[in-house]
């Protein structure tokens, strides 16, 4: 390589560097640091369409930026609030301006959907540990029964195996 090669060279990688390590421009792990994500799940939401990458490089390095992070940061939180994929890409495909408030709906119905399915399993778990609660004070009493197997009638019988 001659010497002016070899400045045009490092030039485009000098260049390119400016670009991914510029406040404007994330490498994927950078952006999944600043999110609280793996790289995996960066990868994977790219997979499924919530997050294509603000530009890549010409040696295809995909880059990022500060909205890109707050997009991946607001995706998180709605996973962490139970909402799937498809309802995620639904609330990030709805319109943000001029209907703007359509998006708002749209998501407080489906927050509202989650906290209900939440309510309903809260109460699905109090009802279970009620029901374990009774078995253990049945079983319990079984630990002084002084007969050696349980009578048919033995209200036990049907909490052991």
């Amino acid at each position: 390589m001659t010497p002016g090669h070899i400045g045009v060279r490092i030039w485009v990688i000098m260049s390119e560097q400016q670009e991914v390590t510029g406040g404007a421009h994330l490498q994927i792990g950078e952006l999944a640091r600043r999110a609280g994500v793996t790289m995996r799940a960066v990868r994977y939401y790219e997979e499924k369409g919530l997050l294509p990458p603000s530009d890549v490089t010409s040696g295809g390095i995909r880059l990022y930026g500060q909205k890109d992070v707050n997009r991946l940061i607001f995706i998180r939180r709605l996973r962490t609030l139970g909402l799937n994929v498809n309802e995620i890409k639904m609330i990030l495909g709805m319109p943000v301006s001029p209907g703007r408030n359509v998006r708002v709906e749209h998501t407080l119905r489906l927050l509202q959907m989650q906290k209900d399915k939440a309510e309903e399993e809260t109460a699905r778990t109090a009802e279970l540990q009620k029901e374990i609660e009774h078995s253990l004070k049945i079983v319990t009493k079984c630990v002084t029964c002084p007969a050696k197997q349980c009578p048919s009638n033995c209200p036990s019988a049907a909490h052991i195996m």
